[in-house]
């Protein structure tokens, strides 16, 4: 336990790692089994959110509940500079980009989005769905709680790079489970949105409510819109 407080960055990897290894190892088995849908849909929640979950364990054991609310306080953070979330809402266009690109260079639409069967049920779950799944799950973990530990001791730049390697292979396990995009495509793109989501949270004091609006906004459309199996467009 005193290492765990003396080392509170590898605690943290060590522990989101962790979690979501076990967890897709258990969606991997329950797949191949059959059935269990409720358990393996509980297992992907736990994993996707094992940033947040290792985040809020370390700073409770580091500086009890006021070090929780301190880590929390940031996601409502959202008196800053209206122009973050419009760029953050802007990056919307980035995926819709990449699909261009994937067509004009001879892929294939194998897919059809959810958008094309539109119905404000649809646009409402999805919404739900792609808000959590990354944007609310992980970002207390990597930008509420990592970078500014990192940033404390090394460059803004340095910090992003290395958040963006150990963002990039903790994705590594979701590959068992869902067809992804080619990792050394993935790898350098996770790392450049790390650098730009860097740059969203210093430049609004700390925002993580600005880095879910990032994250949600590149999320969305390569998952929801354009629909990752007609692109080959995975999220982060």
């Amino acid at each position: 336990m005193e290492y765990v407080k003396k080392n509170p960055l590898t605690s943290f990897f060590v522990i989101s790692y962790l979690i979501t290894v076990i967890c897709v190892v258990g969606m991997y088995v329950l797949r191949y089994v059959g059935g269990f849908s409720i358990v393996e849909n509980a297992l992907f929640l736990i994993s996707v959110t094992s940033p947040t979950i290792a985040a809020t364990m370390l700073a409770g054991l580091n500086g009890g509940l006021d070090e929780i609310k301190k880590l929390y306080s940031s996601i409502l953070k959202w008196k800053v500079n209206p122009f973050y979330f419009i760029a953050g809402f802007a990056l919307m266009i980035v995926p819709l980009i990449i699909g261009i690109l994937y067509l004009l260079l001879g892929g294939e639409i194998t897919g059809s989005s959810p958008a094309t069967g539109f119905t404000m049920d649809v646009f409402l779950l999805g919404l739900i769905a792609n808000l959590y799944w990354g944007p609310l799950s992980e970002e207390l973990g990597w930008r509420g709680y990592v970078l500014p530990k990192l940033e404390s001791r090394y460059s803004a730049l340095y910090s992003s790079i290395l958040i963006g390697v150990l963002w990039a292979s903790w994705h590594l396990p979701f590959y068992l489970v869902e067809e992804r995009t080619p990792y050394y495509i993935y790898f350098p793109l996770v790392i450049a949105l790390t650098i730009l989501f860097t740059w969203a949270f210093n430049n609004t004091g700390g925002s993580t409510l600005v880095a879910v609006v990032f994250h949600f906004s590149f999320n969305f459309t390569g998952r929801f819109i354009t629909n990752p199996n007609a692109f080959n467009l995975m999220p982060v």
